[in-house]
């Protein structure tokens, strides 16, 4: 009893000292708008390339926004595809990931034609791809379950060739994963691979050399075809967080955040919980920051306490040079200034 008091009282002092300090108080203006499109559209992913800011979206194209003279192109123009729920950067290549019954990836670079791999020419079928990640070479893309097996793909050369993962994973009925800001899946290191998993189960899956062998454990959200495990972000192999809820009840403050200090064995939910549902994780600086339908929050302790950073409808982020950068509606993404320890 005495050391739950104590807690408490710190945990209270820390959160009022984080404000003062950083000054972060929820009411935070972003320091720029970019609108790349006209169309209405939205994007779940965001990344930055070669100071160019990639974003892919809901009307099946990739944006990009170059920083130092705010030009703005489409790379894949000619193309006529379903949604683009992620992008990521490999080597000199830009890789979309298109979800949809049949998902497909679009590679592309900033000089040359898009090529668009449909899931059939790849060797995995009609799937639909839910994340997609790179760490140098190493890339993994994870899509939901067919015949109660997890899609999980493997890629050693930069995302040039594919494999299935060595292992399969038998999926629990209702089971699967969730397409909201291409952060369900992360790779650390040169062979660690992540994934987590909502609905009627979720849980965390982890393995240290390359999908041959996977711990699991449970993430205890409750069951509901729209709620569960959205993102996930590993800091070290013992330190993690995972963010979601339930998209059909954004302001649902309840078992939004769970955090790990034993590299995913037990998951605790955070004391001070986000305030609502959230969709994407990323970790900057110690800083963690997560987002969704009713505001970005941010964590100074590793997800056991979150304060809120600023209003608004944010789907996916990133961090580049010191600025949190967002996306929201109508085809725009914010910039944020980040603060400094």
């Amino acid at each position: 009893m005495k050391t739950y008091r104590f807690f408490s009282w710190h945990t209270i002092f820390f959160v009022i000292f984080c404000c003062n300090i950083y000054n972060l108080s929820g009411q935070n203006q972003p320091i720029k708008e970019i609108k790349y499109t006209s169309e209405t559209c939205y994007s779940r992913s965001i990344k930055v390339f070669r100071k160019h800011v990639i974003t892919g979206n809901s009307n099946g194209k990739i944006y990009s926004v170059n920083l130092k003279n705010n030009k703005i192109e489409c790379l894949n123009e000619a193309l006529n595809l379903g949604e683009i729920r992620d992008v990521e950067i490999s080597k000199d290549f830009i890789f979309g990931l298109q979800s949809a019954d049949s998902g497909a990836v679009i590679q592309v670079d900033l000089k040359g034609s898009p090529i668009i791999y449909k899931g059939e020419s790849l060797g995995w079928g009609h799937r639909f791809l839910d994340g997609m990640a790179f760490q140098n070479k190493i890339g993994f893309v994870m899509g939901d379950p067919v015949d109660n097996q997890f899609s999980l793909y493997l890629s050693k050369n930069g995302g040039a060739n594919w494999s299935s993962c060595p292992t399969e994973l038998a999926s629990f009925e209702g089971e699967a994963g969730f397409a909201a800001s291409g952060t369900n899946v992360q790779i650390l290191g040169d062979s660690s691979i992540f994934f987590v998993s909502g609905g009627l189960k979720s849980r965390f899956f982890k393995s240290n050399d390359l999908g041959i062998n996977w711990t699991i454990s449970e993430i205890p959200y409750p069951a509901a075809n729209s709620a569960g495990a959205y993102s996930l972000c590993m800091i070290d192999n013992d330190n993690g967080v995972i963010v979601g809820g339930d998209y059909t009840k954004p302001n649902n403050k309840d078992q939004i955040c769970f955090y790990t200090i034993n590299g995913g064995q037990n998951w605790q939910p955070s004391e001070i919980q986000p305030l609502g549902y959230r969709s994407c994780v990323i970790e900057h600086n110690e800083f963690l920051f997560c987002c969704g339908t009713n505001g970005i929050d941010y964590s100074l302790d590793f997800g056991k306490t979150w304060i809120p950073f600023a209003n608004g409808n944010y789907f996916s982020m990133i961090s580049y040079k010191g600025k949190l950068f967002a996306t929201t509606t109508n085809g725009t993404f914010h910039i944020f200034e980040l603060p400094k320890k």
